[in-house]
């Protein structure tokens, strides 16, 4: 998420250990090793398993295919499992033999009945899966509220594993990665995930809104002309650039390139939208408090990004502990 910072101008502060092990892993190029894909069977769910297996892979990492059946009426239970299990296991079979020519990788495949949220967030608990990958329905994007929708909406929000929604077909790696911070940890987790999903020589994004200028009509308080409110703005873009270069100094110093994005005309949504399409971004990635107690615009504003984004999004979630 971008927004909500303090500009504050002191001495950089000195990376927490949990912050070195990444940007060691960071440095060395370190794939992931724990994928769970959710399908349902439809071209979207292809789509975000094609984007799975273009994915940086650990060696002896490992690929979850995960399907919820959900009761037909007036049929048995046992045999929509059945029928439903063998269209999973064809799935796993065509992306085994896909993944052949790469190192190899194990593909698992899990089936469960119920509420596809609650199964999905219980079974990236289980297994401490480092990313969930999932397909984004045409119809969120035409804001039809359908059941694919609200199960992508609900994952935003209930599933504790970092997200990764897909809607566009994956013909290539991320080449043009976009990650708006707002240079807490929150943020801080999305830039790790991002650069780890788009390892070396690839340039990463890093877009900030300084808080300010998030303050609609902001110009209008107390100013006395547009002039002066240009200039007060012209102090917050260079305020918020030093701030932001401190934030990515150490992922420079491990030798990940880093653009710095500052925006300040736009709300912070808007300037989430507008600046992914100027640079024609091809993965959108920000950060999101997973406790549901805490006062914080994360599940709202990820949503908001997953329906509207043109390209994919990644939303990334508080470590546990």
């Amino acid at each position: 998420m971008a927004g909500a910072s303090h500009l504050d101008l002191g001495p950089t502060v000195t990376p927490h250990p949990f912050l070195k092990k990444l940007l060691y892993a960071t440095q060395k190029g370190r794939g992931l090793t724990r994928l769970l894909v959710a399908t349902d069977f439809s071209m979207c769910a292809d789509l975000a398993l094609a984007r799975a297996l273009r994915l940086p892979v650990a060696e002896g990492g490992s690929l979850t295919l995960f399907h919820a059946a959900r009761p037909v009426a007036g049929a048995g239970a046992p045999g929509d499992l059945l029928l439903e299990g063998r269209c999973l296991s064809r799935v796993a079979g065509a992306a085994r033999r896909r993944l052949r020519a790469r190192e190899p990788m194990e593909v698992k495949e899990e089936l469960r009945a119920g509420d596809v949220v609650e199964e999905v967030s219980a079974v990236a608990r289980q297994q401490e899966v480092e990313l969930v990958v999932v397909g984004r329905p045409h119809a969120v994007r035409s804001h039809e509220w359908t059941h694919r929708g609200a199960a992508v909406r609900g994952m935003v929000r209930r599933v504790d594993a970092p997200l990764l929604v897909v809607g566009v077909h994956p013909s290539r790696t991320y080449q043009r990665p976009l990650v708006a911070v707002d240079l807490s940890e929150d943020s801080r987790r999305a830039l790790e995930l991002a650069l780890r999903l788009c390892p070396p020589p690839t340039v990463v994004n890093v877009l900030h809104v300084p808080e300010p200028c998030l303050t609609q009509g902001l110009w209008h308080a107390g100013m006395t002309s547009r002039e002066h409110w240009l200039a007060v703005r012209q102090e917050l873009e260079t305020a918020a650039r030093k701030a932001l270069s401190r934030f990515l100094a150490p992922y420079r110093e491990a030798g990940r390139e880093c653009e710095i994005c500052i925006r300040c005309s736009e709300p912070l949504e808007e300037a989430m939208l507008a600046e992914a399409a100027d640079l024609g971004a091809d993965l959108l990635a920000m950060g999101m408090h997973s406790s549901m107690e805490q006062p914080h615009p994360g599940p709202r504003l990820a949503e908001q990004m997953v329906m509207r984004a043109d390209c994919d999004v990644l939303v990334a979630k508080a470590h546990p502990e």
